[in-house]
């Protein structure tokens, strides 16, 4: 018998729908859409008071940010946060490397029950703008890299300031490897720590090999977008600028395709934003300041502890005593930009001297900075929407403050650049604005009185509407006999009076039932209800007003961008300056003067952060140093370990980049040459990441000085030749001392430091003299007096070193047995060698053998 098959359960009947999909909802499919949009980022997705994370993204982002995983529906992986505290938990997925995508929420006009989400911002680590996530005393500089085959575009730009500029580098390419490539970008690295490195696609693997240590911070960017011809057509698109005007010749391609990475990027990560950077300049490589490479930033400990990390036991930690955000980073860049033109050097010197010397000036000066703003920062805000009402506040005793320190430096020869342009807007914020107005818009009164006369209007009714409630509540208390009845408000239900259980029953007949709760009853009532409309009327019309004069009052701000941008600068500039005479006077530096003929004559020179940190009550040892073009060009330090002439050494280096930075000096007295580099090789590390090991490192370091320098540079060298045989390492140490000594070679001013004594033969030749660090025995013992004298060393004193490291007796009892006799055996060597030089020399007159 055949069975009636029910037509609802065949296969493929449209009524089967399969099982329930929790994805397949109007809200998920939302979600799904953004995310489809942002594949590569972790999506905030903002759900009221909350931002909410889904699927994966809330895997990953759960543990990272130290908030508990949960479900949706049950099923759903979700992680959420709240709004009002989001940037603890952004700080920690951008300090991840992670890239965050923000959605807010808006009404859909299609669907008013819907709340739509766009997305208004992705966050990364090379755009903040967010003043809690940015250090105030740095930059947070993008970069952007367009390698070629001769040459390279590079482009920084900080989104939070707004500082944007661009140059072009020589590369010089070899069969073998690229290591000027390498060089220079690690040089520009280095000094600027960019956050983000923007590279086309086609060349990522070459930048990541040069970035292999930082390689998750370049950042891949469509080939195209590298175009000369699409940055051209952004510049003048988005700044309105012509290209010459900005620095740009007709074969700045390179840079042009960098600053096209950066706009693209930038214009990317803030949808429907109207960002405002400066307008892209072009720098000319070494026309105003000194480049400091990599190995000398670190070498000399100028911004980072190399040792502790941070910014203490810094040049920079030492001379910090700046009042400003804006003065800090200006301290910043000019300790990695000294000065070439000896003008401008003394420009600088010439007020340092004068605040030097006149402390109620540096009095005034100090108490009118602390109260200056960083207004770069809140001006690159307010163009992202995110502009506060006390940024207005800001703006106003910023720019009170700029001009009584104009009044104070008039006769230095400084000035700082109050405008007309910012006196008047500063004017129209303080009549606009009260004096104490809310952090946040709408949260307390913004607008002055008499401003609005609707406004006005709207206030009073809301205000009288307080009393109003008040009044209602105490007659319905009255009238019922409820003595516990309340009237209170929130923003899901508005107005409503609250009654307690066990009185409900009581509630007067006119009162209709909204809401039960566990332990009381919500009503409302006719005349409840209008009062609610005429108070919310009123609010609705004071939030209208003020949102509209705060728009108003933003796009002046916006407006008066390139003014804000000159205070900000002179502001920093000076501040600077008092931070170098505050220094000065602390520590009694000195002024250096220029000497016209390039040598270098400092007389009880000290180490600037070695002294700023010495225990109290002991004193650091001066030593002088005198360098010249002539019989003193060349210096060769002997001397054991743990004497000081890694100290010595580098308290030279910074002493001449103190000079022209504009800043005093910690010496007696100082007169110093400009010098076009700063080189040194100091410490002995490695590049395992590089691939690169301890000795290669030190000859690619040493190539680099032998290569670069010129008779205006300076050369600091240290332990040259130790990361190989003693054989080869006196021997590479000797031909690099001739190389930099030779009269027809660069023959820069050069300090040697080094444990081959083999080196002080040296002295023979013109320019080369030995300075070596005095010791002292007394009774077995070894003193290091940390003062250096004109002579050689002759011994390194290593095994006396080891005692105080505290080696066992028994290891350097047979470290002394056993240098003796290695002693005796390179006598005989030389005894030897000395034989055979003069039975040659009296059978074909040749030359006697040289030594090492």
């Amino acid at each position: 018998m055949a069975v009636k098959r029910n037509k609802s359960n065949s296969p493929g009947n449209s009524s089967d729908s399969g099982p329930k999909d929790p994805l397949d909802t109007p809200f998920m499919r939302q979600y799904l859409e953004l995310k489809k949009a942002y594949p590569d980022s972790i999506l905030f997705f903002r759900m009221g008071d909350f931002y909410e994370l889904f699927l994966e993204d809330a895997q990953e982002a759960a543990p990272i940010m130290d908030v508990t995983l949960t479900r949706r529906q049950n099923d759903i992986p979700m992680a959420g946060v709240p709004y009002h505290s989001a940037e603890t938990y952004l700080a920690r997925l951008l300090s991840a490397g992670k890239r965050v995508a923000i959605a807010e929420q808006e009404s859909d006009p299609a669907n008013p029950k819907l709340m739509r989400r766009s997305v208004r911002r992705v966050m990364t680590p090379g755009t903040l703008v967010e003043e809690t996530l940015l250090d105030g005393a740095g930059h947070n500089y993008l970069m952007s890299v367009v390698p070629g085959d001769q040459r390279a575009g590079l482009a920084f730009c900080d989104v939070s300031t707004g500082d944007f500029f661009c140059l072009e580098v020589e590369v010089e390419l070899e069969a073998k490897n690229e290591s000027s490539l390498r060089s220079v970008l690690r040089d520009y690295y280095y000094k600027y720590t960019p956050r983000e490195i923007l590279v086309p696609t086609d060349a990522l693997n070459r930048v990541r090999a040069v970035f292999n240590d930082a390689r998750q911070a370049c950042v891949p960017v469509e080939d195209w977008k590298a175009s000369p011809t699409e940055g051209r057509r952004q510049i003048e698109q988005k700044f309105k600028k012509n290209l010459k005007g900005l620095g740009f010749a007709e074969d700045s391609a390179y840079a042009l395709g960098a600053v096209s990475l950066v706009i693209h990027y930038v214009t990317q990560n803030f949808p429907g934003s109207d960002l405002r950077l400066s307008p892209p300049v072009f720098r000319e490589v070494r026309d105003r300041y000194m480049l400091l490479d990599e190995q000398t930033i670190r070498n000399l400990d100028l911004l980072h502890n190399t040792q502790e990390g941070g910014s203490s036991r810094t040049l920079f930690g030492v001379l910090d005593r700046c009042h400003t955000p804006v003065g800090k980073r200006f301290l910043r860049e000019a300790l990695l930009s000294p000065l070439l033109d000896s003008t401008e050097i003394e420009t600088r010197l010439n007020l340092v001297q004068r605040l030097a010397e006149d402390r109620e000036l540096r009095e005034s000066l100090a108490a009118e900075l602390k109260k200056v703003s960083d207004l770069e920062r809140a001006y690159s805000r307010m163009s992202t929407g995110r502009g506060q009402p006390r940024d207005f506040v800001a703006l106003r005793t910023t720019v009170l403050a700029g001009g009584r320190l104009k009044e104070l430096l008039s006769g230095t020869g400084e000035s700082i650049d109050v405008g007309e342009e910012l006196k008047q807007l500063a004017d129209h914020f303080g009549r606009t604005v009260v004096a104490e107005p809310p952090a946040v818009l709408h949260n307390g009164p913004f607008v002055r009185e008499k401003i609005d006369e609707e406004l006005d209007r709207a206030r009073e009714a809301s205000e009288r509407g307080s009393r109003w409630v008040a009044e209602f509540e105490k007659q319905e208390r009255e009238k019922s006999g409820i003595t516990a009845l309340r009237v209170k408000y929130n923003k899901i239900h508005g107005y409503f009076i609250e009654i307690s259980k066990g009185q409900a029953d009581q509630a007067p007949a006119d009162y209709r039932r909204r809401q039960t709760l566990v332990g009381y009853e919500r009503f409302t009532s006719d005349r409840l209800e209008e009062l609610q409309t005429t108070l919310l009327a009123a609010d609705d019309i004071i939030h209208t007003i003020e949102a509209r004069i705060f728009q108003d009052l933003c796009e002046l701000y916006l407006d008066h961008g390139p003014f804000i941008k000159n205070l900000m600068r002179s502001l920093a500039r000076v501040d600077f300056l008092l931070s170098l005479a505050t220094q000065a006077v602390r520590r009694g530096w000195v002024r250096p003067t220029l000497s016209s003929d390039g040598s270098l004559r400092i007389q009880a020179g000290r180490h600037p952060v070695v002294e700023e940190y010495l225990p109290v009550g002991e004193q650091f040892i001066a030593n002088d140093v005198v360098l010249d073009n002539d019989a003193r060009c060349f210096a060769i330090i002997t001397g054991p370990n743990m004497a000081g002439k890694s100290t010595y050494i580098r308290q030279l280096g910074l002493i001449q980049l103190l000079t022209q930075v504009g800043s005093f000096v910690p010496a007696r007295s100082a007169a110093m040459p400009v010098a076009d580099r700063i080189f040194t090789r100091i410490g002995a590390q490695d590049n395992l990441t590089r691939g690169e090991s301890t000795f290669f490192v030190e000859m690619l370091e040493a190539a680099r000085i032998l290569n670069q320098c010129t008779d205006r540079s300076l050369v600091i060298m240290d332990e040259v030749g130790r990361g190989t045989s003693t054989y080869d390492g006196i021997s590479l140490a000797w031909a690099i001392v001739e190389y930099l000594s030779d009269p027809a070679g660069p023959q820069p001013l050069t300090v040697f430091a080094t444990h081959y004594h083999e080196l002080t033969a040296l002295e023979e030749r013109e320019g080369i003299f030995n300075l070596t660090m005095d010791v002292q025995e007394q009774g077995g013992q070894v003193v290091f007096l940390h003062r250096v004298r004109e002579g050689a060393a002759d011994r390194s004193y290593g095994i006396h070193v080891a005692r105080i490291a505290g080696l066992p007796e028994s290891v350097l009892a047979r470290a002394e047995e056993k240098l003796i006799e290695l002693e005796q055996d390179l006598e005989r060597d030389r005894e030897d060698t000395r034989r055979k030089s003069r039975g040659g020399r009296r059978s074909s007159g040749g030359e006697q053998a040289l030594l090492f």
